[in-house]
């Protein structure tokens, strides 16, 4: 054995040390750091035609991926060795080395696997001199493969060559083993990831300027203006598509939402209407007109579309896990309970369903009910709410010991988790009246974490519970300094300063702040009442409090118009508000006091 061989020998087997602890590396070396695509995948993500990620990719070390890049024929000693420096070197963060290295080696092999490997490290590297040699050669190599025209077309982007990264993507558009439709959306999807968005939508132009009537090149082009901005080319573009196959979902669909984007939301609906109306059975054109209705807030017009996708499709589980959620939203709780109890025997819906059937029980009180659907919930992304929501039961009964211990037998596993139980316990202690408890568990949970809103939040209505105002105010305004667009703490300053002292111009002013952030949110318009009526605005005050009062029947907006209708005059009908409010509200401490007050 000569010298060289010794030492390739000597590397083949530090390399196999190296690798032995790594996850499926003892195959290491016939790994590529980049996808199929010819672009490059994030560490750790193998990506397709598909999904057509970007080529920038940032990184130190060459990740282990998908294709083969060490050839299968026999390599000579010198070769091997080589190749081993280049991937040890990208394993160990040296990512110059294992360029230099793999494009020598390519350089002097000329061979296929290595070539492609070279090229794609390169990529990672983002040496685009490099990237755009070994792309070059690579094409050289094998001038069919889809691959290679997309990423040597990437890199004559980069480096101004518009023309020759065209004639490459011709080349993609044509070789697409998946149809011409596909290889367009390959060629457009490459592109969106470029920075330069005007060359990039200049390319496909030129690629589809002799392709007016392909409605597959049209659709493409439409979906990139719309990706890298041109709203109005992307709008011509796709409607040239609808010319040609008017029935074509997908185009339908991208031309909503680019009305969408364009602000003519009235349109897009209208459109969507119509489309839905001429073709009824179309799921995912149906399906994609309720989600936006859902967007829109628009509930009841996207429970009807929801419930035309089960008439057609009795077991389609997200249309009836939509429409359940629809109708607890929309306060429907039995039809909302109908749906649910239809999935709680699908497996892939089941958590899902027995937390909201929890949640339906607990607003009808019955409680053994709630905490039997919510221990139903044994994993998922419900799980540990569900625990949540039986130690809050557990705390309205009286047992604050077992509702705490609840809590803690979940770990934190993160900060948000451990916020999100913080919160819970402080909850627990203000469920139970014991406002001093949780006031003085707030201060603990703010030394965990001190920068958090939520917590501070929670520490101000327990401030004001206990008649610590001094401390609510200050800490609702630190929060509304940190985020002077935080609504709730917006609307809480105001409503207290309204509400609990005379610095009425004052509150005014942080609830109509909050108001134009979230004009229709029925808790705002409370506020706005109850200031105008502490400020003698009577007429303005009526006006928003039967605004809030239609939204949301809640005892203390009843409390507050029933007062305001009373001082104007109008007794008989502040009687009506208090009596309805009265019956699912019996024992509200406020609404009581006020009639009280006013009848007695």
């Amino acid at each position: 054995m000569d010298v060289l061989d010794m030492r390739v020998t000597k590397l083949a087997i530090l390399f196999g040390l190296v690798c032995s602890g790594l996850s499926a590396c003892a195959t290491y070396i016939n790994k590529s750091p980049l996808g199929e695509t010819g672009v490059v995948s994030p560490p750790g993500k193998v990506v397709t035609s598909d999904t057509a990620p970007p080529i920038d990719t940032a990184g130190k070390s060459v990740p282990a991926a998908v294709k083969p890049a060490v050839p299968a024929t026999n390599l000579s000693a010198e070769m091997l060795f080589r190749l081993l420096t280049a991937e040890i070197a990208g394993q160990r963060g040296n990512i110059e080395l294992a360029v230099a290295q793999y494009a020598q080696a390519a350089r002097e092999s000329h061979d296929p696997e290595v070539v492609e490997r070279a090229t794609r490290i390169a990529v990672f590297a983002r040496d685009d001199k490099i990237a755009l040699e070994m792309a070059r050669l690579w094409v050289d190599l094998e001038p069919d493969n889809v691959d290679a025209n997309q990423v040597v077309a990437a890199m004559y982007i980069r480096a101004g060559e518009v023309n020759l990264a065209k004639q490459h993507l011709e080349r993609v558009i044509t070789l697409s083993d998946q149809g011409a439709d596909k290889g367009f959306m390959l060629v457009s999807a490459l592109l969106s990831k470029e920075k330069d968005k005007n060359t990039a939508l200049q390319v496909m132009e030129e690629l589809i300027a002799t392709r007016q009537d392909n409605p597959d090149a049209l659709y493409a082009f439409s979906q990139l203006a719309l990706l890298v901005g041109d709203l109005n080319k992307a709008h011509q573009a796709v409607e040239k598509v609808l010319r040609l196959r008017p029935k074509l979902t997908e185009a339908q669909i991208l031309n909503s939402t680019i009305l969408i984007r364009q602000g003519k939301k009235s349109e897009a609906f209208d459109t969507l209407q119509q489309a839905v109306d001429a073709d009824p059975d179309n799921v995912a054109l149906r399906n994609y007109y309720a989600r936006r209705l859902v967007d829109e807030k628009r509930y009841e017009d996207a429970r009807t579309q929801y419930k035309h996708l089960v008439r057609a499709a009795p077991e389609n589980q997200e249309a009836i896990y939509a429409l359940g959620l629809l109708s607890l939203q929309m306060h429907d709780l039995d039809e909302a309970e109908g749906y649910f109890k239809r999935l709680v025997d699908k497996p892939a819906m089941q958590a899902e369903a027995y937390f909201y059937l929890g949640q339906i029980a607990e607003a009808r009180n019955a409680t053994e009910t709630a905490v039997n659907n919510y221990s139903q919930v044994t994993a998922g992304q419900h799980f540990i709410e569900a625990q949540i929501r039986i130690a809050l039961i557990d705390a309205r009964k009286g047992d604050v010991t077992k509702a705490r211990e609840r809590l803690h037998s979940i770990p934190a596993e993160s900060a948000e988790l451990e916020e999100r139980l913080l919160l819970a316990e402080g909850e627990v202690l203000r469920e139970a009246k014991r406002n001093t408890e949780a006031y003085e568990f707030y201060n603990y949970a703010l030394t965990k974490q001190p920068d958090n809103n939520q917590i501070l939040y929670a520490r101000a209505l327990a401030a004001e519970k206990i008649e610590r105002l001094d401390i609510a105010l200050a800490d609702l305004e630190t929060i509304v300094k940190r985020d002077p667009a935080n609504v709730q703490a917006l609307n809480a300053l105001g409503y207290t300063l309204v509400d609990r002292t005379e610095r009425y111009a004052e509150g005014m002013a942080y609830i109509q702040k909050a108001y134009k952030l979230q004009p229709d949110d029925p808790a705002i318009l409370d506020s706005l009442g109850w200031a105008n009526y502490r400020m003698g605005n009577h007429a303005d005050a009526l006006k928003y409090l039967r605004l809030a009062f239609d939204k949301l029947k809640d005892a203390e907006v009843a409390a507050h118009l029933g007062e305001v209708l009373w001082v104007t005059g109008d007794q008989d009908a502040a009687r009506r508000i208090w009596d309805t409010a009265l019956r699912d509200n019996s024992s509200h401490k406020l609404l009581l006091d006020v009639i009280k007050r006013f009848t007695k």
